[in-house]
């Protein structure tokens, strides 16, 4: 599918239904990973190279959030919209599609399994694993982590809803995509806490009016205050950049 830039990294031009379709139509042959970065991880990825190299071999980069959906018409794409993991869960759940969510810890699974199994008894959900906390360093060669992977690959699922947080999740992918032949890795980060009931969603109209941060941000002003911040300043950077088409070094 057409990529716009937005910096270094190269987002998938496509609106929620497109990757529903696609994703419903996939052939499931091959090994793969879908990022759902936002304008955070986008900016990292500015001074990351590996980071950038990881989004930009992804299968699908998708544009998470207001911000990206605005990038995308800036650069004429006028058909994007936001991608949202949580919508993307509950429309392929509805599918033939087998899932594994690997992700969110052991209490927040059980929440999400109950939920689930009430909402969607007929979704083929094949099983559910916790992660080990761990650094981005550590990601690739945890014993734990690679256990957990061998158990997922003998489930044969279709999809793997990852749901640690990013950029983990998108390193995590890169790291163990070609252990799932016929799997297809989602980075979808906090969904998972959605899914559980243990964080609160915005409302429909703050996303929007794409002030779905400023709600975030009044939960969690501790944890997502610094972050906020240093997104908001890479935000600015690439959108004089993109206007006024500076060229990237």
């Amino acid at each position: 599918m057409e990529r716009f830039n937005i910096g270094r990294v190269k987002v998938s031009a496509v609106s929620l239904k497109q990757v529903i379709d696609f994703l419903k139509n996939y052939s499931y042959n091959t090994s793969g990973y879908i990022c759902l970065p936002d304008t955070y991880v986008i900016a990292r990825a500015e001074k990351d190279e590996n980071l950038c190299r990881i989004l930009n071999n992804s299968l699908l980069t998708l544009p998470d959030g207001k911000p990206l959906q605005i990038f995308a018409k800036l650069d004429g794409h006028k058909h994007v919209t936001t991608v949202s993991g949580y919508k993307l869960i509950l429309a392929l759940l509805d599918s033939n599609l087998k899932h594994v969510f690997w992700g969110a810890s052991p209490g927040a699974l059980e929440l999400i399994s109950s939920k689930l199994k009430a909402e969607f008894p007929e979704a083929k959900i094949s099983g559910f694993f916790s992660p080990p906390v761990v650094t981005e360093s550590e990601i690739t060669n945890n014993t734990l982590l690679r256990a957990q992977a061998e158990a997922i690959k003998a489930l044969k699922p279709d999809l793997i809803w990852v749901g640690i947080s990013s950029p983990k999740q998108d390193i995590l992918m890169d790291s163990f995509s070609e252990s799932f032949e016929g799997s297809l890795m989602l980075g979808v980060g906090g969904v998972f806490d959605y899914l559980a009931g243990t964080r609160k969603m915005s409302p429909e109209w703050v996303k929007k009016i794409g002030m779905r941060w400023l709600w975030r941000l009044a939960q969690e002003p501790g944890r997502l205050g610094g972050k906020y911040l240093l997104t908001a300043k890479a935000v600015l950077y690439l959108t004089l950049k993109k206007l006024f088409k500076i060229p990237f070094k």
